[in-house]
């Protein structure tokens, strides 16, 4: 994950394009073409080896040492065999980045019998130089006038990032935008990327102030951890859309081996996608009617819908569309269907969606949208219309522009038909308002807007608190260790049940019994129906490590309450276990007391693991309903409050949990309660592969497990998702007032308190920390401050129980974000007022420092206003060097860490402190 040279990627001075010849089907030739015709203003060379003067009237020389000092991007388009060779050689000559459109290098192969892409990535990485594909069309920046591909036109300014994987794919778009009038601020593709990848690349478009909105071509992957830590980041400031394609193992060009559980991968990019903050959309029509909706409407303010058209039939097919895509119409209120009533047809049904009747003019249009705008209740209108022969469309599309300028709502439209309506589209497009060419493509934009709304809130909401049950965990680990050491790699029935039991999950007690004697004496002192279950070494791996589609022979026999059904049932079950499992070892019975539960729910939850993806929780319904419902969603640990329950809403078995339980939100939260715990486990104790309970039931006392089966991997799982580094924690007692404080990390949880930090705090203080005064912070200011992405960015906050014991309060707080080379880090420190002259942020600041300086991080920077004296006595204090900066008009304060070992890291080092 880096930007390293990509400044030289997008804003080249000088290009030299290697193997280009004036044949018109030569491949440099037509992406010299395509330079010249874009009238890109750096410096052209051309490298061919044949003693050409110039290629299209470009100067032209031999070889790479003859090529012009201080290149900053070589375009490679020659022979397969040669690529690797070339890309190292420009590399040591200092070129800082190369475009290889070269194609067929994963079909051909080196001596050592790997393909010859690979061969460029090694060469890449030894010589220093920043590789785009291969296999790439290349890359455009129009607002440079720098088209360096070999696509068949033009992109068209704008504010829009697209980065594709596929070429062909890519050059239907650059033509589909064109015709719709969307302009890029970027276009390329990755083709093979054995380089520069998707992380890279949303990491610089994150930074660029040109660039609004991201849109994504993704086929697949290679290193899921990156591309997360980097689209988090992105989604957080500005629009990431993407078609993900290969959804069925049928489609996928490059698949992976699918984790136990599960026939498919698309949930798993489904999961990862939401988790990061993306849409992804079904394809790029979608992404298009997406990205119209997303960057030309404001934020909704509720997600109610008012439908208008002249005519009902309009109006019904958005209705239904609507309703589809689980939407929700917006009330009326009574004066709002009094004023339409003043404007409107006699014959009006005073009704959402609004006939505005087939004759309505220009200014029964523009009443009807002043009419919404005055009613608090609707905030999004889409307004139709369908041609007639006594009206004008442009007339009323600019009467519906007129009528919502200054306006708070947010509209939308669609002119059905094609020939006669084009212009009044166009009197959209110039005004900014969204417009579609049917109902269905523009409700389905609309609710796209909705969805990416509420994953983004999903992503800030405040977890409700949770307390981990355990805090010693040697029990479990020396279980999990001692079995591995015996090259065991499944726990046994009762491990498994000792491992949830030590993290607080409730489970059935459970008397294990060597043979149908033992049975009988259990039921003897139990003297109430039993169930009775067959163990077997098969028995212990978990049922998600077997596909959704298998079925399970018939293990357990319930409600037995005489010696005799006894007796049979376990012979049956003998009998059953012997046809079934022949060549499993025999473990013996356990005996349950028969459960009651409500209502006949029960959840199957746990823990599988992806090879690329990591561990996977896992949740949906129990028993035969897994393989009639399909009920098996996902999700990425690690798992908070909010996460929980918004998987747990994805089930089917969450509806039937709601309608049969007498105490629905205490299930509820017992079942989220369970799976944020799962994901602690796995966390805790990466060795885990395979963790199920099955069924997971409720009685008085809340949510408890039945059966439960673990199994075990040598080879420890690592969830691409940064969980909450727990090893930094660490008490400290403040010398001056004695008050014992735990310095940790900050968690989604320290919302409240945090906001209450911040508000408490006098003027000074906040514009000494953020450079100007603030009165008021709001739940998502601080929620983003406290969710943060443990891989970019630190905060160690002081926290201690309040006073009055209602809780905690947060004391002081210090905060670093990383750039994505690892190069510099950026800090602010705050602390209570009330905590001055404790020394507090001298232990906050040295222990980011020290946290810094272990992650190898080289510098650590950062801007103070001149009048914060206690602020720049402390950083002299810590070492930090200090520089007025007359531009910015604050101290410019900087502490080397660690030494740079490359000479690319000084040199980026020193062009920034310059």
């Amino acid at each position: 994950m880096s930007t390293r040279y990509l400044e030289s990627l997008f804003n080249p001075d000088s290009i030299v394009v290697v193997g280009a010849s004036e044949r018109s089907d030569n491949l440099g030739g037509m992406v010299l073409r395509n330079l010249l015709a874009g009238g890109h203003a750096g410096k052209l060379t051309v490298i061919n080896r044949n003693n050409y003067d110039d290629v299209h009237g470009v100067h032209c020389v031999r070889k790479v040492s003859q090529m012009p000092g201080g290149t900053d991007l070589a375009i490679v388009c020659t022979p397969p065999e040669t690529v690797p060779k070339m890309v190292r050689k420009l590399g040591e000559a200092g070129v800082r980045t190369a475009i290889v459109m070269t194609g067929g290098m994963s079909r051909s192969h080196s001596r050592s019998g790997q393909p010859l892409m690979y061969s460029v990535r090694k060469a890449a990485r030894e010589s220093g130089i920043r590789v785009l594909g291969p296999n790439t069309i290349g890359l455009m920046v129009p607002a440079r006038n720098l088209n360096a591909t070999y696509v068949h036109m033009g992109a068209m300014p704008g504010k829009v990032a697209f980065v594709g994987q596929s070429g062909t794919i890519a050059s239907s778009i650059i033509d589909w935008a064109f015709a719709r009038g969307v302009g890029f601020s970027y276009f390329l593709t990755l083709g093979d990327g054995m380089d520069i990848d998707h992380d890279d690349l949303i990491d610089y478009l994150a930074q660029d102030t040109r660039t609004r909105a991201i849109l994504l071509h993704l086929e697949h992957i290679p290193n899921p951890r990156r591309f997360m830590s980097a689209v988090r980041v992105a989604s957080r400031t500005k629009p990431v859309i993407a078609v993900k394609s290969g959804r069925v193992p049928e489609s996928e060009w490059m698949p992976h081996k699918l984790p136990v559980g599960l026939t498919q991968s698309d949930p798993i990019y489904d999961a990862m996608l939401q988790r990061a903050g993306v849409l992804r959309v079904d394809g790029l029509g979608q992404m298009f009617d997406a990205l119209e909706t997303l960057t030309r409407m404001r934020a909704l303010r509720k997600e109610g819908l008012a439908i208008m058209a002249n005519g009902i039939g309009p109006g019904v097919l958005a209705v239904d569309r609507l309703a589809s895509l689980e939407g929700e119409l917006a009330p009326l209120s009574d004066e709002t269907i009094s004023k339409l009533a003043e404007h409107l047809p006699a014959y009006w049904t005073p009704k959402n969606p609004i006939d505005l009747g087939y004759d309505a003019s220009p200014e029964v249009y523009a009443n009807a949208v002043r009419v919404m705008a005055k009613d608090p209740q609707i905030s999004n209108v889409l307004v139709m219309y369908a041609p007639t022969l006594t009206q004008d469309s442009v007339r009323i599309a600019d009467a519906v522009v007129q009528a919502t300028k200054g306006s708070r709502l947010n509209v939308f439209t669609c002119w059905l038909g094609q020939s006669t309506v084009m212009d009044g589209r166009a009197e959209f497009y110039r005004a900014g308002v969204p417009s579609f060419f049917n109902p269905e493509k523009a409700v389905t934009a609309f609710m796209q807007h909705v969805r990416h709304q509420r994953v983004q809130r999903l992503l800030t909401e405040t977890p409700e608190s949770f307390t981990d049950h355990l805090a010693d965990r040697s029990q479990t680990r020396r279980v999990v260790t001692e079995a591995l050491r015996d090259k065991r790699f499944c726990l046994s029935n009762r491990e498994a049940r000792e491992v949830i039991r030590d993290y607080g999950i409730n489970a059935v007690e459970t008397i294990y019994c060597d043979d149908v004697a033992e049975v009988l004496e259990a039921f003897a002192v139990e003297r109430r129906p039993i169930d009775i279950t067959l163990i077997h070494e098969r028995s212990c791996v978990p049922l998600v490590a077997l596909s959704p589609g298998q079925r399970r022979y018939k293990g357990t026999v319930r409600k037995l309450n005489s010696e005799g059904a006894i007796i049979d049932s376990c012979q049956f079950l003998m009998d059953q276990y012997q046809n079934h499992y022949p060549d499993s070892g025999f473990l013996g019975y356990a005996v349950q007391r028969s459960y009651q539960h409500v209502g006949g729910i029960e959840f199957s939850v746990g823990i599988t693991r992806d090879e690329l993806f990591g561990p996977l929780v896992v949740c949906g319904a129990a028993g035969a309903r897994i393989n009639v419902m399909s009920d098996r969603q996902i999700a990425l640990p690690p798992l908070n409050m909010v996460l929980a329950r918004e998987l747990l809403r994805r089930t089917y078995m969450y509806k039937l949990l709601n309608e049969h339980s007498m105490k629905p939100e205490d299930d509820t939260r017992a079942v989220a309660e369970t799976l944020v715990t799962l994901s602690q486990i796995v966390i805790d104790i990466p060795e885990i592969r395979g963790l199920e309970i099955s069924p997971l039931q409720f009685n008085d006392d809340g949510a408890v497990a039945v059966n439960v089966a673990i199994d075990l991997s040598e080879e420890p799982g690592k969830p691409i998702i940064q969980a909450y580094p727990r090893e930094l924690e660490e008490w400290i007692v403040l010398p001056k007032s004695g008050r014992r404080v735990i310095l940790r990390p900050v968690r989604a949880e320290d919302e409240p308190a945090h906001r209450v930090f911040h508000q408490l705090q006098s003027p000074d203080s906040i514009r000494y920390r953020f450079f100007q005064y603030r009165k008021h912070f709001s739940r998502e200011d601080v929620a983003q401050m406290v969710q943060i992405d443990y891989d970019r960015e630190m905060v160690f906050i002081a926290t201690a129980p309040r006073e009055d014991d209602e809780g905690e309060e947060t004391l002081g707080a210090v905060r670093t974000w990383t750039d994505a080379d690892n190069l510099r880090c950026e800090f602010a420190v705050m602390v209570h007022d009330k905590m001055k002259g404790e020394g507090l942020g001298v232990v906050l600041m040295q222990k980011m420092i020290d946290y810094c300086r272990a992650r190898g991080t080289a510098e650590m920077v950062g801007n103070v206003l001149p009048d914060n004296l206690p602020m720049l006595r402390l950083a002299e204090h810590m070492g930090f060097e200090t520089r007025y900066n007359p531009e910015e008009e604050v101290m410019d304060l900087l502490l080397v860490l660690n030494e740079p070992e490359k000479d690319w890291q000084r040199e980026r080092l020193d062009h920034s402190s310059h």
